[in-house]
C-alpha cells in the first residue's frame, strides 16, 4: 500500500491506471487525524504516519505528496486539487458517483496550478465553491489565509488555511464545529476546469474533526525581541524599489527592529542615497555600499569587496545582482553579502537554470574573496526567489564556511506564528511563500534568535507598544528577515 495522501502523478497514472482504485480500496478505515501543532516549514517528518489533516480552532492543516517526481505545485504541468466537504454531508456540494467520491459532497475546492475554463493549466492557486452539479464559483483567495511550505519543488508539502473562509459556504462543520471530509486529486490534462473532469490520481478520503472555531483572526501578543548581548542583528529585506524615494515610510519598521546590518534587495539607487536614508532613519551616521539593485547598509564601517559575480547569458557576461563587504563589528569582521536572484519559473525552467548559474557565480566569488578578507563570520542572503528548485540555495552555500563546509540556512519563523513565509502578494495569483533566505557560517557563529516580521499577525496592543500598525509591513511585498548572530566561544 502506498502512503496515505500520496497522489499518483500523471506519469504513473499512464502506466498504472487502476492503481488509484487499488489505493483507495486497500484501507477500510479513514485516515487518522491528529490535533497536535506542527511548524509549517515543509518538514513533514513531524507528522505521524498516516496523518493527512487536522484542525485547530483557527486553521485546517493538511499535508500531501505529488508522487516521486518533485513538482513546483504553483507552476506545474498538471492541476493538483483539494476537494473539501466542509460540513461532512454528502448530500450537499458536489458528489461524484464512483467510489471513493460518493461519500463526499465537496463544497470547496482549492486548486494548485489551476485549470482555466478553456482547459489550460495556469500558475498560482484558486479557490472555488462547488454546487451539486459541480459548477465552480471563484472565491476571493486573499481571504483564505492559505500558506504552504516549501515554496520550491518538493515531493511533500504541508499547508494550512483559515477555517473562517468556509463561512462563505455554510455555517456548519469547518465554519463552526463538527465533521468534514476531504480528498486530494490530480486532474487529467485539460480536465481540471470541467465539472466531473477526469481524475488521473487521488488520495484516500480523510475525515476531519473540527473543534469549536475561535472568533476572529488569530493574532499574537508578541513583541520584537531585544537584541541579546554579544550579538549583532542582521536583517534582509526586499524593499520593492520604494525605500530610496521614501525612506520615512520604512522608518517605523527599521526603528522597531533596530538592525546593525541590512542586506537590501530592490534598492534601485546609489550609495549616497543609501547612506543619507539610513542615517536619517536612525539618527546616526551609517555606512553603505550599493550595486544598483542590491545594497548593504551598516552602523559599522564597511570594507567593500571588489570581487564581482557574473554569468553568461546568450554568450555575453552579465553582472549578478550581488554586493559584498566586510562589516567591522564588535564581534569581529563579518563578511556580508546581499543578493537578488532571478525571479519566477518552476523547477527546471530557464529562470531556475539562471538562478543556478547566479548562485554558482556568487559561490565562486566568495571562494576567491575569502583568501583576502579578514572576516571571521559570514552571512549571505537576500531574495533568492526559490520558486523553482531548492538547488540554487544549496549551490550558493556549498563549501564556503570557514571550515570549508556548507553555510547553514537560518530558520526564522514569522513572529508570533509557526509559519515560514517571507513574501505575500495575492494580486499575483500566488500564495505567500518563503523567498528570502539568510545563510551563515556555523563553524564560527551561532544564531541566538531569529524572526520574520509580519505586522498583520500581531495584536493592535502589541503593535502600538512598538510604534507600529497592522499595515506597517505592507510597505513592501517582502517581509524583513532577522537574525541575531554571535561568535562561537573558543
Amino acid at each position: 500500500m502506498l502512503p496515505t495522501a500520496l497522489l499518483i502523478s500523471r506519469s504513473l497514472a499512464r502506466t498504472a491506471l487502476l492503481l488509484p482504485l487499488a489505493l483507495a480500496a486497500c484501507s477500510s478505515t479513514p485516515a487518522k487525524v491528529e490535533t497536535s501543532r506542527d511548524r509549517l516549514d515543509g518538514a513533514v517528518v513531524e507528522w505521524s504516519s498516516g496523518t493527512v489533516a487536522r484542525a485547530d480552532e483557527h486553521y485546517l492543516h493538511f499535508r500531501f505528496s505529488v508522487g516521486p517526481d518533485t513538482k513546483t505545485i504553483q507552476a506545474s504541468d498538471e492541476t493538483i486539487a483539494l476537494l473539501l466537504d466542509v460540513d461532512g454531508r454528502s448530500d450537499t456540494g458536489y458528489q461524484r458517483t464512483p467510489k471513493p467520491f460518493n461519500s463526499i459532497g465537496a463544497d470547496l475546492e482549492l486548486q494548485f496550478s489551476p485549470t482555466s475554463e478553456k482547459g489550460a493549466v495556469t500558475t498560482g492557486v484558486e479557490f472555488y465553491a462547488l454546487d451539486k452539479n459541480g459548477t465552480r464559483t471563484e472565491l476571493p483567495k486573499d481571504q483564505s489565509d492559505l500558506t504552504f511550505s516549501p515554496a520550491y519543488a518538493s515531493a511533500w508539502y504541508e499547508a494550512r488555511m483559515s477555517r473562517a473562509f468556509a463561512a462563505k459556504l455554510t455555517k456548519a462543520g469547518m465554519a463552526s464545529s463538527g465533521k468534514g471530509r476531504g480528498i486530494l486529486v490530480i486532474y487529467a490534462p485539460n480536465e481540471g476546469g470541467r465539472p466531473g473532469g477526469r481524475i488521473a490520481g487521488y488520495s484516500e478520503p480523510f475525515d476531519i474533526t473540527f473543534p469549536p472555531i475561535a472568533p476572529g483572526p488569530k493574532l499574537a501578543d508578541a513583541a520584537i525581541p531585544a537584541k541579546p548581548k554579544g550579538t549583532i542583528r542582521v536583517m534582509s529585506w526586499n524593499v520593492w524599489g520604494k525605500m530610496a524615494s521614501d525612506p520615512l515610510k520604512f522608518a517605523p519598521i527599521l526603528r522597531a527592529i533596530n538592525p546593525d546590518v541590512i542586506l537590501i534587495s530592490e534598492w534601485k539607487s546609489d550609495e549616497k542615497t543609501l547612506v543619507d536614508a539610513t542615517s536619517a532613519v536612525f539618527g546616526s551616521t551609517w555606512s553603505g555600499v550599493s550595486a544598483g539593485d542590491v545594497a548593504i547598509a551598516s552602523r559599522f564601517p564597511l570594507a567593500p569587496s571588489t570581487a564581482k559575480a557574473e554569468v553568461l547569458v546568450d554568450g555575453k557576461p552579465r553582472s549578478v545582482r550581488y554586493v559584498a563587504a566586510v562589516a567591522q563589528s564588535p564581534i569581529g569582521g563579518v563578511l556580508v553579502g546581499a543578493m537578488h536572484l532571478k525571479c519566477c519559473g518552476g523547477a527546471g525552467s530557464s529562470e531556475d537554470q539562471l538562478r543556478l548559474a547566479e548562485a554558482r557565480a556568487i559561490n565562486d566569488t566568495v571562494k576567491q574573496a575569502s583568501r583576502a578578507d579578514a572576516a571571521t563570520i559570514r552571512v549571505l542572503g537576500g531574495d533568492l526567489n526559490l520558486v523553482g528548485s531548492r538547488n540554487p540555495l544549496d549551490l550558493l552555500r556549498a563549501d564556503i564556511d570557514l571550515d570549508a563546509s556548507d553555510l547553514t540556512p537560518a530558520d526564522p519563523a514569522v513572529l508570533g506564528d509557526n509559519t515560514y513565509y517571507t513574501w505575500r502578494d495575492w494580486n499575483t495569483g500566488f500564495s505567500p511563500g518563503r523567498l528570502d533566505w539568510l545563510t551563515y557560517s556555523d563553524a564560527t557563529a551561532t544564531i541566538v534568535q531569529s524572526f520574520v516580521l509580519d505586522t498583520r499577525r500581531l495584536t493592535p496592543a502589541a503593535l502600538s507598544s512598538m510604534g507600529l500598525t497592522t499595515e506597517s509591513s505592507d510597505v513592501s511585498d517582502h517581509l524583513p528577515v532577522v537574525i541575531d548572530i554571535a561568535p562561537i566561544a573558543k
